[in-house]
C-alpha cells in the first residue's frame, strides 16, 4: 500500500511539504500542489477524505451564513437546506452572524481556508470588502434576498419574495375593512427587507389618500419584547390608531401581549397583522393574521438551486421569487364605529 512517504520520495520533497500541499496550506506554491496531485494519481495514493477531496476539487462542505439561527424563520430555512444536502452527503458549516458585518467577514474569511463547494447566505449590506470575500471564494453562491443596485454585478443567484407587494396587500386589507389610522412597527434598518416592507406600507397609505407621517412608524427591533415597546411608543404618538402592521410575527405577538396587558380588545379596538406566519402564530390564544412566507421552501429551493449550480460547468445566475399569502385569523377585524 502506498504511503505519503512514497509520494514525497517520488517528487524529491519532504513528507512535511507533501502533507502541507494535501492540506492546501497557503505557503505551498500552486505548481508544487499540482505536482503532488499528479504523483498521487500515478501512485494511486489516497490516504483520507481530505486528499480525495483535493483531487476531486470538492470538499463536500457547504457554507450557510444566517443572521440568527435561533430565529424561528431562519431555523426552518436551515432545516430546508439540510434536508437537501444531507441526502447527498454534504456537511453544512454554519455562520451565525447577527447582522454584524465583522462577524460576516470573519465567517467568509474562515470559509476561504476551508475550501467549501458552495455558499448560501443572508447577510446585511454587502460592502466592498464583503463582496470581495464572496468573489474570492470562487464558488456558486445563493443569496436569500434580492440584490441591491450596487450588488447587481455579482454573479450570485437569489431567492426571495416580493416583500413590498406583500406588505402593500396586507395594509390594503386593513383599509378595505375600514381602518384609516394604521401604524407600522419595524425591525432594524440593517435588515434589507425592512425597507421594502415599510415602503409597501407607506405607498399603500398614500395611494388611498390616508395620513402617513413619522408618527405612524416606529423602528423597534426583531423580537417579542421589541413588539411590546414598539406598540407602546406607537400608541403614545398616535393614540387613535386602530390597526398595526408589524414587520414580523414576533413583533406582532409582542404587540398583542402589550395590548392585552393594557386592556385593549383585539380586534375590536386594535387589529394586528404580522409577517412570516411562524408556527406559534396559529396557536388559538394568538390567532395572528399574517403574511405567510414559504420558509422551508426558501431553504429547500435555495439548496436545490445550489446543487444544480454545483453539477453544471456553466450556469447563469437566477433570480427566483416565491409567492406569499395573506392568512386572515382573529387578530384583525372590521373597524368598529365607536373606535
Amino acid at each position: 500500500m502506498r504511503t505519503i512517504k512514497d509520494v514525497a520520495h517520488e517528487l524529491g520533497l519532504s513528507v512535511s511539504t507533501v502533507s502541507r500541499a494535501l492540506n492546501d496550506k497557503p505557503d505551498i506554491k500552486k505548481e508544487t500542489r499540482e505536482k503532488v496531485l499528479e504523483a498521487m494519481k500515478r501512485l494511486n495514493y489516497s490516504p483520507n477524505a481530505n486528499a480525495r477531496s483535493l483531487i476531486q476539487k470538492k470538499s463536500n462542505m457547504i457554507g450557510l451564513m444566517l443572521s440568527d439561527i435561533t430565529d424561528p424563520f431562519f431555523s426552518e430555512v436551515a432545516l430546508g437546506v439540510e434536508d437537501v444536502f444531507s441526502k447527498v452527503g454534504y456537511q453544512i458549516i454554519y455562520g451565525n452572524t447577527f447582522l454584524d458585518l465583522d462577524k460576516e467577514k470573519q465567517f467568509l474569511s474562515n470559509l476561504l481556508e476551508r475550501k467549501i463547494d458552495g455558499l448560501i447566505m443572508k447577510p446585511g449590506k454587502l460592502d466592498a470588502e464583503l463582496m470581495s470575500l464572496v468573489e474570492r471564494l470562487e464558488v456558486p453562491v445563493v443569496l436569500l434576498r434580492k440584490l441591491d443596485e450596487n450588488e447587481k454585478h455579482l454573479n450570485i443567484s437569489t431567492i426571495d419574495v416580493d416583500h413590498y407587494m406583500a406588505a402593500y396587500k396586507a395594509v390594503e386589507y386593513l383599509i378595505n375593512i375600514g381602518h384609516q389610522n394604521i401604524g407600522f412597527i419595524g425591525m432594524s434598518k440593517d435588515v434589507n427587507e425592512e425597507e421594502e416592507r415599510l415602503n409597501g406600507f407607506s405607498d399603500c397609505l398614500r395611494d388611498h389618500s390616508l395620513e402617513h407621517s413619522v408618527d405612524n412608524v416606529v423602528i423597534s427591533g426583531t423580537g417579542i419584547k421589541h413588539g411590546g415597546t414598539g406598540i407602546q411608543r406607537l400608541m403614545e404618538k398616535k393614540p387613535k390608531i386602530t390597526a398595526v402592521f408589524a414587520a414580523n410575527d414576533l413583533l406582532a405577538i409582542g404587540a398583542l401581549e402589550w395590548l392585552a396587558k393594557n386592556n385593549y380588545r383585539v380586534p375590536e379596538e386594535v387589529s394586528v397583522i404580522g409577517f412570516e406566519d411562524l408556527e406559534i402564530s396559529s396557536l388559538h390564544w394568538i390567532n395572528l393574521t399574517t403574511v405567510k412566507l414559504p420558509r422551508k421552501k426558501i431553504g429547500t429551493q435555495s439548496a436545490e438551486m445550489l446543487m444544480h449550480m454545483l453539477s453544471s460547468e456553466n450556469f447563469e445566475k437566477k433570480e427566483v421569487e416565491l409567492d406569499t399569502q395573506l392568512i386572515i385569523r382573529k387578530s384583525s377585524g372590521n373597524k368598529q364605529i365607536n373606535s
